[in-house]
């Protein structure tokens, strides 16, 4: 089935839509926000039917997975990410962040530190800072204008007794990098040789640009699995975070042991029939779907690249390899993040701001838009240039 990304979907407004409140009541007219990292493009007709046929039924009681989502689960991982998993493994949560901070919680302790790798997510310091652990940082590094990770760093960070723990981001939010078999492996060894865990977010792992190849960490092999926990959703993949369902896969016994515990004790699971229903469709009759999108958002991001490159020839953006979001440094317009947000504000473009990345240079744009909304958007951008 060939699928069409060039009709806008319709603005939420007044639905209590977390990315569109930002911009208030009444957004001005022409303007989607390009900042949080859910899509403009409705889900596939797959999923909208399965969930229209759940919504008929009327009956929407207390809800488990079973065969069915497994089985779903475990076809996608091995048909897209070339990964075998095992059902023991699998732990439904509410959403990947809540799973981090469960991971944090019962596999490390009070007085641990955890290392994290900016410029990244910012609720990654927050499951460390707010579960009571002591954040450590290893900044990427830039080679021209490309990140990777920083492994003299690493090595002696890495090496701190009081170092147990790193949450990885695979594939990188924001700065856009697919972490190659190589990289993860020389990260691997690093926290192997140091007894550090991994936690590696995933939520990414389907969104991957044409010639690139996502690794699951723990596909590393099975040393490495089991001192990794990964964490997964279809959320990001077909546009479903508000359906709250993730899974954590932890292929060592006593980590999910402890794991389950932590879950339970903190409540952050939950078994939505709607967010069952809609991986299963999505997992099993959609994979040529999430392989049009990213052509069309390849495609955004040439556009983005190309007006930088025609309009503002001193910003860039690093290399999209993976994810629907670019991550642009936008310093020349205004050196001050603060003024530079509200001058973007003002001229009605909404986007997520670098300073809640770890450095405020930068801004993230989400291309997951029609063409035509991102033009929009880049023609707001142009209207704040010198004539």
């Amino acid at each position: 089935m060939q699928y069409h990304f060039d009709t806008p979907a319709p603005p939420r407004i007044g639905v209590e839509s977390s990315k569109w409140d930002l911009m208030g009541p009444e957004p001005k007219p022409g303007v989607v926000p390009l900042s949080v990292a859910d899509m403009e493009f409705l889900s596939p007709p797959q999923i909208i039917t399965a969930l229209e046929d759940t919504a008929r039924s009327g009956m929407w009681g207390y809800t488990s997975w079973g065969d069915r989502y497994y089985e779903a689960l475990r076809g996608w991982m091995s048909a897209r990410h070339h990964w075998e998993i095992q059902r023991d493994w699998v732990a439904q949560v509410s959403g990947v962040v809540q799973g981090l901070g469960a991971a944090v919680r019962a596999l490390t302790r009070p007085e641990d530190s955890i290392l994290i790798q900016p410029p990244v997510y910012g609720p990654f310091s927050r499951a460390v800072r707010d579960n009571g652990r002591t954040l450590v940082e290893s900044p990427l590094k830039l080679t021209g204008r490309r990140y990777e990770m920083d492994f003299d760093d690493l090595e002696e960070k890495l090496a701190r007794p009081e170092v147990t723990a790193m949450i990885l981001c695979s594939p990188h939010n924001p700065v856009g990098r697919v972490w190659t078999r190589q990289e993860l492996k020389r990260l691997g060894d690093l926290c192997l040789a140091n007894h550090v865990l991994v936690i590696s977010d995933e939520i990414h792992n389907d969104l991957i640009c044409p010639g690139q190849e996502h690794t699951v960490y723990a596909a590393l092999g099975e040393e490495y699995a089991r001192n990794c926990v990964i964490g997964t959703a279809a959320s990001k993949t077909f546009s479903l975070a508000g359906l709250c369902c993730a899974n954590l896969l932890i292929p060592d016994p006593e980590k999910k042991k402890a794991l389950d515990q932590e879950i339970h004790r903190s409540g952050c699971y939950t078994h939505s029939i709607f967010g069952v229903r809609a991986l299963e469709a999505g997992y099993t009759q959609c994979g040529d779907w999430v392989d049009q999108l990213m052509d069309y958002i390849q495609g955004n991001y040439r556009c983005l690249t190309e007006f930088l490159a025609r309009r503002i020839p001193e910003a860039w953006a690093s290399p999209l390899e993976g994810t629907y979001l670019a991550w642009v440094n936008l310093n020349c317009l205004e050196p001050d993040p603060k003024v530079r947000a509200g001058l973007l504000e003002q001229a009605g473009l909404y986007l997520s701001h670098g300073s809640g990345f770890g450095d405020g240079a930068f801004e993230r744009f989400n291309l997951a838009c029609a063409r035509s909304t991102l033009e929009q958007a880049l023609g707001r951008l142009a209207a704040l240039l010198p004539a």
